[in-house]
């Protein structure tokens, strides 16, 4: 399944959330697909990869103390039929 998750860092997490993006924790069963750092809101967004719902929380879990999060699963359109 792909996800995208947007995040919003607060303006005191800004660099915190540079430095998370480098590196990022991957459980098992997630693969990014891409990363982003935004100018203007959102403040970056990352395409990822995860086996189900719950990896993909697992993953987003650690923006937690970074800021405000959104993700959303996603479709390639051209695997729709």
């Amino acid at each position: 399944m792909l996800f995208v998750t947007f995040i919003n860092s607060n303006p005191t997490t800004y660099n915190n959330l540079i430095n998370l993006m480098k590196k990022l924790h991957l459980p098992d069963g997630v693969k990014i697909i891409s990363k982003y750092v935004l100018f203007g809101k959102p403040d970056a967004l990352i395409i990822f990869e995860a086996q189900n719902e719950i990896n993909a929380l697992k993953f987003v879990e650690q923006f937690v103390s970074i800021g405000d999060t959104q993700t959303h699963s996603i479709l390639n359109v051209d695997d729709i039929k």
